[in-house]
């Protein structure tokens, strides 16, 4: 690693969320309907590259029209109401000190996902992201986050609701993480691979 310490602040919340995994032909009606609910969505192109771990997962992710690259650190698995996440978020010039600190963790190897993401405010402090990604699938996550562990059951019940009200079905935990592992045994590589990759749009 570089001489330069990474000391850029990092935040702690719990993510609290449901999905739905959302077909190709329902997309476009789906986007009219959240924006019907929920008004206009923000609209990004998303990079992202995940490092598994053995605890949950690594994330470098890149949003367009961006000058910053956030790391995140997620702890648990899908089966968790809430899992919790560390996240930092770093200048492109830092990207390379980045990489060496998930390598010295053990990270060499990532996967690599181009996204398109429709992000709603939903009730309350709800958000919902519909979000196509290569090599992994439409899905519509109702999300929100809290600071305190004692929330994260009001919480929960808050977005599974919120789901329910779409009349969509709620992905299992056992799928969601069986079309991950399609995605990582499609996309898994060493880092070095996705180096360019790993850049402004």
């Amino acid at each position: 690693m570089s001489e330069k310490k990474l000391e850029n602040k990092e935040y702690r919340e719990y993510e609290v969320e449901v999905r739905a995994h959302i077909l190709d032909s329902d997309f476009d009606n789906l986007i009219a309907r959240l924006t019907d609910l929920f008004s206009k969505p923000e609209v990004t192109e998303i990079k992202t590259f995940l490092f598994r771990s053995q605890n949950g997962y690594g994330r470098i992710r890149i949003l367009k029209d961006s000058e910053r690259v956030i790391l995140t650190d997620k702890i648990g698995g899908y089966r968790d109401k809430a899992r919790e996440e560390i996240n930092r978020d770093f200048d492109f010039d830092e990207i390379d000190d980045v990489i060496a600190e998930l390598a010295d963790k053990g990270l060499i190897e990532c996967s690599y996902l181009r996204s398109t993401g429709y992000a709603f405010s939903g009730p309350g402090k709800q958000k919902l992201f519909l979000t196509r990604h290569e090599h992994l699938g439409n899905f519509l996550e109702v999300e929100t986050l809290t600071n305190e562990q004692s929330e994260i059951d009001e919480a929960h019940c808050a977005v599974v609701k919120t789901l329910a009200n779409l009349s969509l079905k709620e992905l299992s935990a056992s799928e969601y993480q069986n079309m991950m592992d399609e995605m990582y045994a499609k996309t898994l590589r060493p880092v070095s691979e996705y180096r360019k990759d790993i850049s402004p749009f």
